[in-house]
């Protein structure tokens, strides 16, 4: 096997494994903060893809500005998502995470549907925010856009992390977690914290398809598989566990990188479906997971 094409196979790997980890962390977010799993947000990322064309390349507004305007609108969209889906079945449903499967999962049905009518089927090229011109890495040419997307969603993460962890937002979020009565008695709004989780969360997710659309083009089918590698990173990382989406979702983009090696381009999928299933046989709660529904004790460690 060319070491060539492993070299560059694992730098893509892990640059789509770095926007994975935004997927990851944004599924992540809103799990720690309502215990729902929100199947919309995959339709968030191909919005985000969308957007970037449509403001990018009809509108021409410049690469910042494109960056800046889909995080808007990605946090308005996290806030509709929670006042659709969870708002209107918070305290009238005995099991929230368990309806609120049901109305996400038709809310991105329906929102991919309306995007495809509006849209239309067909992919529209998104040209990169960086230049073109490779660069050599060892020798070897490499698309600057791999290099950044891997360094802008590693950020990204870290700074949610940072802010989690050292701002008022985030003390008021992990008091909101460890006791929401208790949070309630000190006057904070449980639904409000919940609510900017939702915004937080579709402002990382359109800013992940803001960055990818370079790569995958702009189409309504542009996300379901970042969704879904999305996912699995946080089911290998362990439910529950910031820390643990950054290394299964590298984990992850790894395997979309080299598995096309070896087994052709179809092997992705069923690759990391493999990876997903051995890791949870041996530890359920994934490799830096906690036990509880959607690793429930971990998330309120944050």
């Amino acid at each position: 096997m060319d070491s060539t094409a492993i070299i560059l196979a694992i730098v893509s790997g892990l640059a789509l494994g770095s926007i994975y980890t935004l997927v990851a962390t944004s599924f992540t977010l809103v799990i720690a903060a309502s215990g729902v799993f929100n199947f919309a947000q995959g339709t968030l990322v191909m919005l985000g893809t969308i957007a970037t064309y449509i403001v990018g390349q009809v509108y021409g507004f410049s690469a910042l500005s494109t960056a800046a305007l889909v995080t808007l609108i990605g946090l308005a969209l996290g806030l509709v998502t929670y006042i659709v889906a969870v708002l209107p079945v918070a305290t009238r449903a005995h099991s929230l995470t368990h309806v609120t499967l049901l109305t996400t999962i038709g809310l991105g049905t329906a929102s991919n549907g309306a995007t495809a009518a509006f849209f239309g089927g067909d992919s529209r090229f998104v040209p990169s925010f960086v230049t073109d011109n490779p660069i050599l890495l060892a020798g070897m040419p490499l698309r600057p856009i791999y290099l950044v997307e891997a360094l802008c969603g590693l950020l990204i993460v870290a700074a949610i992390q940072i802010a989690m962890r050292r701002t008022m937002l985030g003390h008021v979020f992990r008091t909101t977690l460890e006791d929401p009565e208790g949070a309630g008695l000190f006057g904070i709004d449980t639904r409000k914290v919940v609510a900017i989780t939702f915004s937080l969360a579709g402002a990382v997710s359109m800013l992940a398809g803001f960055l990818v659309a370079p790569i995958v083009a702009a189409s309504v089918n542009s996300a379901n598989d970042l969704a879904f590698f999305g996912f699995a990173g946080m089911a290998i990382g362990g439910f529950g566990s910031f820390g643990g989406t950054v290394i299964g979702s590298l984990v992850v983009g790894l395997i979309v990188g080299l598995s096309p090696l070896v087994g052709g381009p179809n092997a992705p999928v069923p690759s990391v479906w493999i990876a997903v299933v051995l890791v949870l046989l041996v530890r359920p709660s994934g490799l830096a997971g906690s036990m509880g529904l959607f690793g429930a004790q971990g998330a309120r460690e944050i």
